[in-house]
């Protein structure tokens, strides 16, 4: 029998979905739902312990929720004799100390920012887990300053919550080549939401979040089974996330009227989706989906209205035991305009045509830093206070930034035309 650990990465108890349709439980979908799944398969499969990557809880003042949600979990692998390791994440550098106050079964590694190492007994051998905790919220040196050489003679697990490879960093910074100056640990990372751990190679990695927290966390999620077996170990990727997020892109080019048509065709593309069964979508409660309009719309006014229709509204439909639903619709569809042909001009049509094109073409840094900063500010201002957890990554920006730009551009040129016609 080989010795068997489930991994789990950024679980953030605490943090709320947003944004989902009426016919969903957020409770049933979220960060807390995902953890008592993964728990279920540590029992199920009878691992030798669970390991933790950090930011198990989301805020400090999420303690007494994550207590009530963790103490009957632990409570259930303690019934089991699985003991629960973890390390301490930016997030939770504070709450998880305090949680072991009242959770003796929660065993943290490497308080204070100190390296530890715990042995687990397995029904395959013993496994060495190697773990670093965050001393404070933020650490702006390398972590692996005391950072043990590991011999090999007992198969490695290494447990640490870190910025991998970004130079300098609030959130401990460390390299590839500092990790494996250790010997051989297999690193398994907490921090960055996007799993990149790889089966076939043994280079570090992230573990993911547990469940995708917002739309721009699409692709697999889960936990991941470790297994060792003859003093070598192997990676699982249990994606058993009950929320999943997937990007779409839906051609507009041939609508003709897009109020009779766009609506079917979104609906035609989530029952397609549906169909198709992908790897990361299978076995989902719930998908939601971003899409992002592209081509040529000859009817540009009646997209934008129905893409304002579907926004404020939503839209889902439910295929089998699964919900897909819209979480956005965005679009760089454009008008048939010939922008080159407008930008020739020096007026306002022209400028705002080679914006249009520099957004195009990924070449307007400064008027997306200049629309970023504008938006911040706003956030900032106590009316849109619940609204300071939008997004503004490049690409939503982008999308945003064209869309408006062709309505203002519709406009102009209807003006530019009852100009040109003078009175009726």
């Amino acid at each position: 029998m080989p010795t068997r650990l489930l991994a789990i990465g950024d679980i953030h108890l605490g943090r709320t979905l947003r944004r989902l349709p009426d016919v969903l439980d957020p409770e049933r979908l979220g960060p807390a739902a995902a953890l008592r799944a993964a728990v279920d398969v540590a029992r199920q499969l009878k691992v030798s312990a669970v390991l933790l990557a950090g930011d198990v809880a989301d805020k400090e003042h999420d303690l007494y929720h994550a207590h009530g949600i963790l103490t009957d979990l632990l409570g259930k692998l303690e019934a089991d004799g699985i003991p629960v390791l973890a390390v301490a994440g930016n997030h939770d550098h504070e709450t998880l100390p305090r949680l072991c106050r009242t959770l003796p079964t929660l065993q943290i590694l490497g308080r204070g920012g100190t390296w530890e190492t715990v042995t687990i007994e397995g029904d395959g051998g013993p496994v060495d887990v190697l773990g670093w905790s965050f001393p404070a919220t933020h650490h702006t040196s390398s972590p692996t300053r005391g950072l043990p050489t590991v011999s090999g003679e007992t198969p490695t697990v290494g447990l640490l919550h870190a910025d991998l490879d970004v130079g300098s960093s609030r959130y401990a910074p460390v390299s590839r080549r500092e990790l494996e100056a250790a010997g051989a640990v297999r690193w398994l990372l907490g921090h960055i939401h996007q799993p990149s751990l790889l089966v076939d190679d043994p280079a570090p990695g992230y573990l993911g979040s547990l469940v995708g927290l917002q739309p721009n966390e699409t692709g697999p999620r889960g936990p991941w089974l470790v297994t060792v077996e003859n003093e070598r170990i192997s990676l699982e990727h249990l994606q058993q996330s009950p929320l999943r997020w997937h990007h779409l892109e839906l051609p507009v080019d041939d609508l003709a009227d897009a109020r009779e048509e766009l609506p079917a065709r979104v609906a035609d593309a989530l029952r397609e989706l549906a169909a198709a069964s992908e790897s990361h979508l299978r076995g989902a409660e719930a998908v939601g989906v971003r899409v992002r309009l592209v081509g040529r719309a000859a009817d540009h006014a009646g997209l934008r209205a129905v893409m304002d229709d579907l926004n404020r509204e939503g839209f889902f439909i439910t295929e089998g035991d699964q919900v897909l639903f819209i979480d956005a619709v965005t679009s760089s569809a454009r008008p048939v305009h010939d922008l080159e042909e407008l930008a020739r001009h020096e007026n306002p049509p022209g400028l705002l045509a080679r914006q249009l094109l520099a957004l195009q073409d990924n070449q307007a840094g400064d008027l997306l830093g200049e629309a970023r900063n504008r938006l911040r500010s706003i956030d900032l201002k106590g009316n849109f206070g619940a609204l300071t957890d939008r997004e503004h990554d490049d690409d939503a920006l982008t999308g945003s930034l064209i869309q408006a730009g062709y309505a203002v551009l519709d406009e102009l040129l209807r003006s530019h035309e009852e100009v040109d016609r003078g009175p009726a």
